[in-house]
């Protein structure tokens, strides 16, 4: 199966569809429940796209477009999809409703995907982190030369089958895109022992593999993407024209524990993947363009 990103108009047509009188803040949206998933009732789509799409333009939720399929990110997770005419939630979020009482079904929604990407401990984990990054993209208010075009990408290619990296970014002075896995220092894929191999090494690497396997499709199939991203959410982006490779790394909270083996740890990932291709975070977390301006010093095709 190729790299794909399309929306055709009749799930458009779909996801507007509905009563226009449910648009508004405090509807209690109607699902079903087949114990593996939440099913909106379709009189509800035109409300819930409405909010969805609000809290879009206020840097809130992500929207992810998959082959005509349509996610919405919060907070680390995926919060809705749309598929086949109706929009659908992983009924597992049950399972994380603490401090749901007295919200609207919706933002009980919301709450629950903010449990459960927050660790025991109550700190911030790697799709939080990434989270602060998306805001950008769909805000008119927040500017930034360098936006959030795509994530969660699994590339469906002969190579890397299910792997999914966490960024695809978006230049939008140079129209160029890349490819960004994350990680947090203390995920025991990239923390490791003098002697050992970080196992994100080989990732990143699958994902240079798999992209230069598509690369022309990658940069065809985003420019659909973006032709449907500007209609449903009214942006103004340019098709990319290169893609940069290889594959890059951004890892937050570098450092904690043996010095040495943190030592280790930085400079075998650097001489793995290159000094270019890798950016270490210690506590001040990097903006979008300067995490595109320490990356982006690789070949462009």
């Amino acid at each position: 199966m190729a790299f794909l990103r399309a929306f055709d108009n009749v799930n458009i047509s779909k996801m507007n569809s509905g009563d226009s009188a449910y648009i508004k803040n405090d509807i209690e949206l109607q699902f079903s429940d087949n114990n593996h998933y939440l099913k909106l009732n379709p009189c509800y789509n035109v409300a819930l796209f409405t909010l969805l799409k609000d809290d879009v333009t206020k840097g809130n939720v992500f929207p992810a477009l998959r082959n005509n399929e349509l996610h919405f990110y919060y907070k680390g997770g995926c919060l809705f999809k749309f598929v086949n005419g109706a929009f659908y939630r992983d009924s597992k979020y049950k399972g994380y409703s603490a401090g749901v009482e007295g919200l609207t079904s919706y933002e009980k929604s919301k709450k629950q995907n903010e449990n459960k990407f927050t660790n025991k401990k109550g700190e911030i984990t790697e799709r939080q982190f990434l989270d602060k990054l998306y805001c950008h993209t769909y805000n008119p208010n927040l500017k930034s030369k360098t936006v959030v075009l795509d994530i969660e990408v699994n590339l469906k290619g002969n190579i890397g089958w299910g792997k999914k990296c966490d960024l695809v970014l978006l230049n939008t002075e140079t129209d160029e895109i890349m490819f960004v896995e994350g990680k947090v220092y203390s995920d025991d894929r990239v923390r490791s022992a003098v002697g050992y191999i970080p196992r994100v090494i080989e990732q990143v690497n699958i994902y240079t593999q798999a992209i230069a396997e598509q690369r022309q499709t990658i940069i065809e199939q985003y420019a659909e993407y973006i032709r449907i991203v500007n209609e449903l959410f009214n942006t103004h982006y340019k098709s990319p024209r290169k893609l940069i490779e290889p594959a890059k790394l951004l890892v937050y909270k570098t450092g904690g524990g043996i010095a040495e083996n943190v030592r280790y740890t930085i400079e075998t990932i650097n001489k793995k993947l290159g000094d270019s291709s890798v950016m270490w975070v210690k506590d001040e977390e990097p903006t979008l363009d300067e995490i595109w301006n320490a990356l982006s010093g690789e070949i462009c095709r």
